[in-house]
């Protein structure tokens, strides 16, 4: 019989949650997702990053975060996946939080991480996706998505 969490959902199965839906974007101040409550029913999770176009100026670039709330309130960013630029065309990164790795150090949350890196212990019960597009001559555009599995 399977486990039921407080969400309804099957424990024992994985989860898929949508951060950001595949869509052009072009908006070129930081965007802050709408925050997904995962709670604690979760040990792991991965989070894909999917590019489907970027076909501007080299100089139109792409910044991906994933942020992490105890809360609901205040967040901190868990990873910055790696920069796109916009000529870069389609790609796809993962991102990989896990208890297991753990930390030997402690982090300094104030600042984003850098490109590329992934705080992988960093985590909670709230999980949101954020963006920064920066536009060199004012045609900036990338589709993309960003989706979850969480297990």
């Amino acid at each position: 019989m399977p486990i039921t969490g407080s969400r309804g959902s099957k424990l024992n199965a994985g989860e898929v949650v949508t951060l950001f839906a595949s869509a052009a974007r072009t908006v070129t101040a930081g965007v802050n997702g709408t925050a997904v409550y995962i709670g604690g029913e979760r040990l792991r999770y991965m989070f894909i990053l999917a590019v489907t176009a970027a076909a501007t100026d080299a100089a139109d670039t792409l910044d991906v975060y994933i942020d992490w709330s105890i809360d609901g309130v205040t967040y901190y960013n868990g990873g910055h996946f790696t920069q796109c630029l916009g000529t870069g065309g389609a790609v796809a990164y993962c991102m990989a939080f896990d208890p297991s790795a753990g930390l030997t150090t402690d982090v300094a949350l104030a600042a984003d991480a850098a490109v590329s890196t992934v705080r992988p212990s960093l985590f909670g019960a709230y999980v949101r996706g954020r963006y920064t597009i920066v536009d060199a001559d004012a045609d900036a555009s990338f589709t993309f998505s960003l989706i979850g599995y969480v297990q």
